[in-house]
């Protein structure tokens, strides 16, 4: 590709940290249109991630489960279809927090956890019917497997348990403890002209730590391109989700982010770069996610530090 597919904020971050020239040769892997080996990938996907933007401006990330089938491109693959299926009442809330219009710029991630897969997708909603979503490619590219923690699918016809909705600004003990067992979460970011991101986070149970009313991310060696760093430093705000796997519940949170890119103190714990970015909640809503579908725990990425 010729065009320069980074913003401000991106490049800043790059310069900041020196990593330019790899984020520049990554960098040629983002193009307009689904990679045409991408496209059986998405047709066998179970699961995706979807970043909106409320009325507020608050960036939310959802955790989504479908049939096999429920994402497909379009034959020039130049566009998504998704079909969000509400199997549990209570995934009608899950959603309900952005769930976006035609217009609305949207962020996807679409990962397999059993092989480490992931493809990352920018776009726009182009069509609205009901729960199916038809969205136009701007930018799609695959990330790297670190990080990823590997789980295997299982899939139960058991009903879903009634589990009720909570929600809140201050951070429960309930919330705290989940937070601090996870090993898995998701992130949604956005710059200030609306474009969305929806990226992957991982490490070690307990990777994310609460320092006071904070939590700290590391931000562990990746692909250098700082999609989601890019868009905080020009926008410091985020949707954060932690899956809870063993019942079927995600924890979703949105807040205000500070990005801190030398931290030499705390090198060891953030895999070298002495990078993290801290988070404060300001609201937080936990929620079953919409299907009968679950994810068995196999074994931790070799990458994580």
């Amino acid at each position: 590709m010729t065009r320069n597919p980074f913003h401000e904020g991106e490049i800043q971050v790059q310069q900041s940290v020196g990593e330019q020239e790899i984020a520049h040769l990554n960098g040629r892997a983002i193009a307009t249109r689904i990679p045409s080996a991408a496209r059986r990938f998405l047709s066998q996907q179970r699961l995706c991630v979807l970043a909106t933007v409320g009325a507020d401006g608050a960036p939310w990330a959802t955790f989504y489960t479908g049939r096999t089938g429920f994402i497909s491109a379009t034959e020039d693959l130049s566009a998504l279809e998704l079909e969000l299926s509400l199997g549990h009442p209570a995934a009608n809330h899950a959603l309900a927090v952005g769930m976006p219009a035609v217009g609305d710029p949207v962020g996807l991630l679409f990962i397999d956890l059993a092989t480490r897969r992931r493809l990352r997708v920018n776009g726009s909603i182009a069509q609205v019917e009901s729960t199916r979503l038809q969205i136009t490619v701007q930018e799609a590219f695959p990330n790297c497997p670190k990080y990823i923690q590997r789980r295997e699918i299982h899939e139960t016809s058991a009903a879903l348990p009634v589990a009720a909705v909570e929600s809140g600004t201050d951070l429960t003990p309930a919330a705290v403890e989940w937070i601090g067992r996870s090993d898995t979460a998701f992130v949604a970011s956005a710059h200030p002209d609306g474009r969305l991101d929806a990226s992957h986070r991982g490490g070690k149970s307990g990777f994310v730590r609460r320092r006071g009313e904070m939590l700290w991310i590391p931000d562990y060696p990746g692909n250098s391109l700082f999609n989601t760093l890019g868009n905080f430093a020009v926008n410091p705000r985020a949707g954060l989700t932690f899956v809870d796997f063993d019942n079927a519940r995600q924890l979703q949170l949105t807040g205000e982010v500070s990005l801190h890119l030398s931290v030499p103190e705390d090198i060891d714990q953030t895999g070298g770069t002495g990078r993290w970015w801290e988070f404060r909640p300001r609201r937080w809503i936990a929620s079953p996610w919409n299907g009968p579908l679950g994810w068995k725990y196999v074994d931790a990425s070799p990458f994580n530090p």
